[in-house]
């Protein structure tokens, strides 16, 4: 493979790690924002604050006393 080729697949490579990384930090923000979004209305709302568990986050679980089982 000449240089160039070399040079320029490595400089895509670099292009497209720092995409990811920006992608993955802008995703992360954007759950935090929705998050304290939806905990400021629920708290406006004063409805109940939903937990969702760390390894499923289709269990749901309140965080209040308002829950029955």
């Amino acid at each position: 493979m000449s240089d160039r080729i070399q040079s320029a697949s490595a400089s895509h490579a670099e292009f497209m790690r720092a995409a990811n990384d920006e992608l993955a930090k802008f995703e992360r923000s954007e759950r935090e924002f929705r998050k304290k979004n939806r905990d400021e209305r629920a708290k406006r709302l004063q409805l109940p604050v939903e937990t969702y568990d760390a390894e499923d986050w289709r269990i749901r679980k309140l965080s209040s006393s308002l829950h029955r089982t």
